[in-house]
């Protein structure tokens, strides 16, 4: 199995400002089952998961999304849609929308996560936000529809798991 995580010490401890500490934030290849299901791409052929342990569960995944949003510098969020669409094709609404996040379109949602999902003409990638007893979750999962993106993903993906990471932990300081 693979981790990467931050230096840790107690967990679920706060911070001197009372915020929470983000030193628990894991990156993993070993998506649980549950979560696999929900990212409805049951051909993926890369998948992977990055967990954080909070005190206080949030009440909706869409908590999370907005604390993380919220805590980006304003011009961050429209760089890391165009470098999506520049480096992998994928077609994203960068006009805010409600039935979108980050240009990726919402698909499915319940009450302790949401998945959106974008294409372009090489891959699919679809991300799950969960949340439950303690623990926030974003999975990746991402398709490859031709065989070029077997040859673009793996380097990408390098770079995705320092900005899924970064986001997690942004996301969890917000709460």
């Amino acid at each position: 199995m693979f981790t990467v995580s931050s230096q840790q010490s107690d967990p679920l401890s706060k911070r001197r400002d009372g915020r929470a500490d983000t030193s628990n934030v894991r990156w993993r290849r070993e998506v649980p089952e549950a979560i696999r299901a929900l990212g409805a791409l049951t051909d993926a052929d890369y998948a992977d998961i990055v967990t954080a342990t909070v005190d206080e569960t949030p009440t909706d995944p869409g908590q999370v999304v907005h604390a993380t949003l919220d805590s980006l510098p304003r011009w961050l969020p429209l760089f890391i849609a165009s470098v999506q669409r520049v480096f992998l094709g994928l077609r994203l609404q960068l006009r805010p929308s409600p039935d979108h996040l980050l240009g990726w379109k919402i698909a499915d949602r319940d009450e302790n996560w949401i998945r959106i999902e974008a294409a372009s003409w090489f891959l699919t990638g679809h991300v799950v936000m969960h949340v439950d007893k303690g623990q926030v979750s974003c999975a990746s999962f991402i398709r490859y529809d031709r065989r070029l993106a077997a040859f673009v993903w793996p380097p990408v993906s390098l770079i995705h798991r320092q900005v899924a990471l970064a986001l997690v932990r942004r996301g969890i300081r917000g709460l």
